[in-house]
């Protein structure tokens, strides 16, 4: 009886399967490894993206929505803002002139807010008076966020409930990047809406510097258009603040982290326009 004589693999050969099998295994893993790390990028990038464009979306709701209602529509007001110089005795048209009682039932809209605090009479983009608010990164409305709501205010006790709604970019020394803050709370009359700022950021990552030159590379978060019936000084039309029409937003911000190819952050521009639906008269 003849038995067979069995032949194995080398060593040899077993250590070349073995490395063979190691750089298939290893390239087969790093394809594995860039995938994951591309979709965590893209997926980061998403997430700005989306943070971006629901910030952006809901900016332009509350501009739509700023005034509630027209103040000029009080018995007592004059049809048209006066200069504070031709007021005539016991008549008011300034909301925060009004009566206090009166002043939480109604928002005037875009709120003008000068460097010695609330000045309702600063004019936007320059003037005697210039608004230090609104600006190109700062922005603060009157509305009823929630108009359907019956319960009264908890400060004033009335219905409705009048907030003062704030948009404001800042970046603290050393950050690479912006935050854009947004604050509600409810309409107190004779405070500084400005006076508060929240700390939950809204939007993060944002590519512009409020404070730098503005520019192509620094656009403003914001841009104004007054209507076209302002008020008259002098025979020269001034905007004030509650007579911006529509306001530009344009909101950019990058990715958290850089993109895997190029090694540099993505960045994406979210741009919205809004028009104030309630006239200033």
């Amino acid at each position: 009886m003849t038995i067979a004589k069995q032949q194995g693999f080398s060593l040899l050969e077993l250590m070349l399967v073995m490395v063979i099998f190691l750089i298939v295994t290893g390239a087969v893993f790093g394809l594995l490894n860039s995938a994951q790390t591309r979709y965590r990028a893209e997926q980061q990038f998403l997430e700005s993206f989306q943070g971006a464009r629901l910030g952006v979306e809901l900016m332009v709701r509350d501009i739509h929505n700023a005034g509630y209602p027209p103040p000029y529509t009080f018995a007592g007001n004059l049809p048209m803002p006066p200069t504070p110089a031709t007021y005539p005795p016991g008549t008011w048209t300034v909301p925060a002139l009004a009566p206090v009682a009166l002043q939480p039932r109604f928002a005037v809209g875009i709120l003008g807010v000068d460097a010695g605090g609330v000045n309702p009479n600063c004019t936007v983009n320059g003037g005697a008076t210039p608004c230090t608010i609104p600006n190109a990164w700062d922005l603060i409305l009157e509305l009823d966020t929630d108009p359907e709501n019956p319960n009264p205010d908890p400060i004033t006790g009335r219905t409705p409930q009048v907030e003062w709604v704030r948009y404001n970019l800042l970046r603290t020394a050393g950050a690479a990047t912006s935050t854009l803050f947004r604050t509600v709370r409810p309409k107190i009359p004779g405070t500084n809406p400005a006076a508060a700022q929240d700390t939950i950021p809204f939007v993060e990552n944002v590519v512009q510097t409020p404070g730098l030159a503005l520019g192509a590379t620094n656009p403003p978060l914001f841009t104004y258009e007054c209507e076209p019936n302002r008020v008259v000084v002098a025979g020269t039309q001034i905007c004030l603040a509650e007579h911006v029409r529509n306001v530009y937003v344009s909101l950019r911000v990058q990715s958290t982290r850089p993109d895997v190819a190029t090694g540099r952050f993505r960045q994406i521009t979210v741009q919205g326009a809004a028009r104030r639906l309630n006239p200033s008269r």
